[in-house]
C-alpha cells in the first residue's frame, strides 16, 4: 500500500513538474493577401488624398489588403491593412459581419488603412467637385467582401507558429519623416512582429511605423500603394513571408515629402525628387531594410500563450461644420451617421457657411467610433501590445511633448494622456487609421481653428481643416487609457 502511495505521489509530483516546465500553449498564425486594385478602364476612378477630380489613368502597381491572423488559448485575432486612404466605421462593421459569418471562430478583427494618397477615393471627399461624392458603391461592396474573405483566408491558413519581436529607433527613421507643424514631435519608432512555422519557414512579417504614403504627389494619376508597395516587396523578398504594414501616428503632418526627407540615388548620387517613382522606391526599400535589420540585430523570441482583447465603442464630439455639410450633401454616401446621447440623430438644419452660402448640415452631436487595446501575453506577463487609433493622431499624443502656444484656441486646455506612458511592454504597436478615419486627432491645447493663427502662421493650419474637432483627442485617449488600466 505504502509503495503504491509513494508511486502515486511520485507520479503526481512528476506531473506537476512537467506542467511547470511545459512550453506555453501553442501559438498559431496565418496570413493572406489579395489585390484590391480598382479597374480604371471600366469606371471613372477618383483618386484620394489631394484635390477633387483627380481621375486615375492607369495602374503602376497593384494595391492590396494584407491580413495576419493569430490564435492562442481559444481566441482568434485578425488584423487587416488595406492600401486605401481610409475606411469609415460603417464599412468596418460590414467587413466584420461578413468575416464572422464565414469564420465564427474570429474573436476580433481589426481593419486599418495605410492612408494611401494614390488609390481610389473610399471616403467620398475627392469626387469630381466639392460636395459631390467620389465613392463608387459597387467597388466599396466588392472591397468590403474582399477584405472579409482575405481575413478568413488568413484564419484558415493558421498553423503552429513561433513569434519574434523587434523594435528600433535608428536615426534614419526620424530623418524619413518631415514634420510641418509645431511642436515638431515625430514618431520614429519601428516595431516588427515576425512569425515562422515550426519548420522555420517564414509565415508573415508585420511592420508598424509612421509616415504619410504621399510620395508621388498630387500630379500622379497612376494607382499605386506608394512606398508601402516597395516596403512590403523588400520584406517579402528578404525572407519575411507575407508582409503586412500598419501605419502609425502620422498626424502633424508626418510626410515623405519635402527637402527634409532626402534620399540619394545610389546610381547617380543625386537626391531623389518629390513626386518621382525613384523616391517612392528608395523610401520603401529603406524602411523595409531597416525592418529586416531590426529583426536581425534585436530579435526577441516570445512564447505567446494568450491574448487580452478589449475594445470600446465611443461617441466623439463632431465640431467640424465642413464634415456636417459633407454628410448632409451625401458625400459619405450614407456613412458616418451622427448621434446625440448615444442614439442616431438624422436631423438636418440649414446654416450659412462662409464660401458656400446657405447649406444643409447634420445637427447630431457625435460620431460613433471605436478604440481597441490588445495584450499579447506569455505566462501571465505582457510581452507586446496593440492600440488602435481611429484616425491620424498627432505624435505628441502618443510619445509626449504636448505644448501650449499663443494663438491656440484652447491654450489652457488640460493635456490629454499620452499613450506610450501608459503602455506596459517594450513592444508597443500603434495602428493608426484603424477601424475608422476621423481625420486628424489634435491635442486640444494646440487646436487652432480661428485667427490669430498659432505661432503667427500666415494661414489656417491644415490639420484643423480635416479634423472632426478639438474634443476628439480627449475622447480617444481617455477611452484608450481606461482600457489599458483595466485590471
Amino acid at each position: 500500500m505504502q509503495n503504491g502511495i509513494r508511486s502515486g505521489l511520485a507520479a503526481l509530483a512528476a506531473a506537476v513538474l512537467a506542467a511547470a516546465v511545459r512550453p506555453a500553449r501553442a501559438l498559431e498564425a496565418g496570413a493572406a493577401k489579395a489585390v484590391i486594385t480598382p479597374d480604371v478602364r471600366a469606371v471613372t476612378v477618383y483618386m484620394a488624398g489631394f484635390g477633387n477630380n483627380r481621375v486615375a489613368t492607369g495602374v503602376h502597381d497593384d494595391t492590396y489588403v494584407r491580413c495576419l491572423a493569430l490564435r492562442a488559448a481559444g481566441k482568434t485575432l485578425a488584423g487587416c491593412e488595406a492600401d486605401q486612404i481610409g475606411l469609415f466605421y460603417d464599412d468596418v462593421l460590414k467587413i466584420r459581419a461578413q468575416a464572422k459569418a464565414r469564420a465564427p471562430e474570429i474573436t476580433h478583427l481589426i481593419v486599418a488603412s495605410s492612408h494611401d494618397h494614390e488609390s481610389i477615393d473610399t471616403m467620398g471627399l475627392w469626387g469630381p467637385r466639392p460636395l459631390v461624392s467620389g465613392i463608387n458603391e459597387r467597388y466599396m461592396d466588392w472591397l468590403d467582401n474582399r477584405i472579409a474573405s482575405t481575413a478568413v483566408a488568413a484564419v484558415r491558413s493558421m498553423r503552429k507558429a513561433r513569434m519574434t519581436l523587434a523594435r528600433d529607433d535608428h536615426p534614419l527613421l526620424a530623418l524619413l519623416q518631415s514634420d510641418s507643424r509645431p511642436p515638431y514631435v515625430k514618431d520614429p519608432y519601428l516595431f516588427v512582429m515576425h512569425l515562422t512555422a515550426d519548420s522555420g519557414a517564414p509565415l508573415a512579417t508585420l511592420v508598424n511605423w509612421s509616415d504619410h504614403p504621399e510620395t508621388l504627389g498630387s500630379l500622379n494619376t497612376l494607382i499605386t500603394a506608394d512606398y508601402p508597395h516597395w516596403l512590403c516587396a523588400y520584406v517579402e523578398s528578404h525572407g519575411g513571408g507575407t508582409a503586412v504594414f500598419f501605419n502609425g501616428s502620422i498626424g502633424g503632418l508626418l510626410s515623405t515629402l519635402g527637402d527634409e526627407v532626402a534620399l540619394q540615388d545610389p546610381d547617380t548620387g543625386e537626391i531623389a525628387k518629390d513626386g518621382t517613382w525613384l523616391k517612392a522606391r528608395l523610401f520603401g526599400n529603406t524602411v523595409g531594410e531597416l525592418a529586416m535589420r531590426a529583426l536581425e540585430r534585436y530579435p526577441q523570441n516570445v512564447d505567446v500563450d494568450s491574448f487580452r482583447i478589449r475594445h470600446q465603442v465611443i461617441f466623439a464630439p463632431l465640431q467640424n461644420d465642413g464634415f456636417r455639410v459633407a454628410g448632409a450633401a451625401g458625400v459619405f454616401a450614407g456613412r458616418k451617421p451622427l448621434y446625440t446621447e448615444g442614439q442616431p440623430d438624422p436631423s438636418v438644419a440649414e446654416k450659412s457657411v462662409p464660401g458656400l452660402g446657405t447649406v444643409k448640415y447634420n445637427t447630431g452631436h457625435d460620431t460613433e467610433t471605436e478604440v481597441d487595446y490588445i495584450q499579447l501575453r506569455s505566462r501571465g506577463r505582457v510581452v507586446a501590445e496593440v492600440a488602435t487609433i481611429p484616425g491620424e493622431i498627432y505624435p505628441e499624443l502618443v510619445n509626449g511633448g504636448l505644448a501650449r502656444y499663443p494663438g491656440a484656441d484652447y491654450p489652457d486646455a488640460p493635456f490629454e494622456p499620452t499613450l506610450r506612458a501608459h503602455l506596459k511592454s517594450r513592444y508597443q504597436f500603434v495602428f493608426g487609421l484603424a477601424n475608422d478615419e476621423l481625420g486628424y486627432i489634435i491635442p486640444k491645447c494646440e487646436y487652432d481653428n480661428v485667427p490669430p493663427w498659432l505661432r503667427n502662421h500666415k494661414t489656417r493650419w491644415y490639420g484643423e481643416v480635416n479634423s472632426a474637432g478639438p474634443d476628439v483627442a480627449g475622447a480617444v485617449m481617455n477611452a484608450l487609457v481606461r482600457l489599458i488600466e483595466q485590471p
